[in-house]
């Protein structure tokens, strides 16, 4: 097989700040599978001030082409196998794993979730994800973005670095701002310490908030009993679960998990999580980072096996380059297409003239 690396950038409709940073532009980078005469898509985008960037992840898949070269597509544990020995980042892994499931769906002429088995009608509504945002500009924002979405279901990070006045000012200002029958989510980027959770755990208990994603840092996993113990909605880790192997430890003290593409390397490492989640009674939710329709749409064909969904990335994108999933009475569906499903979309081409121009390999 032959990898071609095409770097685009992407520019969001709002700026999306968490308690680690913000985000208004973002290169992603696509990445095509060739072999056979068929092309399988996959595209990496990074985290928000994270250390994996599309050049980093151009660098992994340069390193990788050579040693995969002699590899088919659907020689899944032989591909595997050569990542694990060559090492790299979950992003760039994620977007070959993407390309090479397209590859083999497109190959049997079959959607992914049709290949697994699985039933879109299953599918929950996904939320739609406010940052960190002046009140008086979430006041603003608010009405249009359910018009234009027809959402009813809004993320809304906290984790501020102003402090936990400054949460409950901004998640006070989306509930005056939106109608009574929205159900409300939170992220706060563990932004909080354990006495800040555990006040605004009960405070957004009381505002009726659905659930709380990640609210103590990345490595503060031990503390997260204290907070399980009485915790008066359900918490579920982000930023503590990349792949299935953490999820032994954080079973008795979550109730459930987020399980993103570019965090856990892609669609093979997804079904160990959710497996994984399972076996401990875990909830599952499918989250995103920046990705445009392409990663979305891949999300998308396993989003029937998820109880919570965030797939919303490429909703604030002023010009995504690919059509793929549809939003339809807020529930993003997978195409009844070949592989991903994916396609380019007209309307942004002429913006991304060089978007398929093919790099030579080293």
């Amino acid at each position: 097989m032959r990898l071609h690396l095409t770097p685009f950038t992407v520019h969001k409709r709002y700026a999306l700040a968490i308690s680690r940073g913000a985000s208004a532009v973002t290169e992603n980078l696509l990445v095509r599978v060739e072999a056979d005469g068929i092309a399988g898509w996959g595209e990496m985008s990074p985290a928000i001030a994270g250390a994996e960037t599309a050049q980093t992840a151009l660098a992994d898949l340069r390193r990788w082409s050579e040693p995969l070269a002699a590899l088919c597509p659907d020689e899944a544990q032989r591909i595997e196998a050569a990542l694990d020995s060559l090492g790299g980042g979950s992003a760039a892994r994620a977007a070959l794993d993407m390309a090479l499931h397209d590859w083999r769906g497109r190959r049997l002429e079959r959607p992914l979730w049709r290949l697994w088995g699985l039933d879109p009608a299953r599918i929950v509504p996904t939320s739609l994800t406010l940052g960190i945002t002046a009140p008086e500009l979430l006041r603003e924002r608010i009405p249009g973005l359910l018009h234009r979405t027809g959402a009813r279901i809004l993320k809304i990070k906290l984790g501020s670095p102003d402090g936990l006045d400054a949460d409950r000012a901004m998640f006070a200002a989306c509930q005056e701002a939106a109608p009574p029958w929205i159900t409300w989510r939170v992220d706060a980027n563990g932004g909080w310490d354990v006495p800040g959770a555990m006040t605004m755990l009960r405070w957004l208990a009381d505002r009726g908030v659905e659930l709380v994603e990640q609210p103590l840092p990345r490595g503060q996993e031990t503390e997260l009993p204290r907070l399980f113990a009485d915790a008066p909605l359900p918490l579920y880790a982000d930023e503590s679960v990349r792949v299935a192997t953490d999820i032994p430890l954080l079973a008795d003290r979550v109730h459930g998990v987020n399980l993103k593409m570019m965090k856990c390397g892609g669609l093979t490492e997804a079904w160990r999580i959710v497996n994984v989640a399972r076996a401990y009674g875990l909830r599952v939710m499918i989250g995103c980072m920046s990705e445009a329709t392409l990663g979305i749409t891949a999300a998308a064909h396993l989003a029937p096996l998820a109880d919570t969904l965030d797939l919303d990335s490429h909703l604030n994108l002023l010009d995504d380059p690919f059509l793929g999933a549809t939003l339809r009475e807020g529930r993003v569906l997978p195409p009844d297409a070949p592989g991903l499903g994916v396609t380019l979309n007209p309307e942004a081409a002429a913006a991304f003239p060089d978007l398929f121009a093919e790099e030579s390999r080293p």
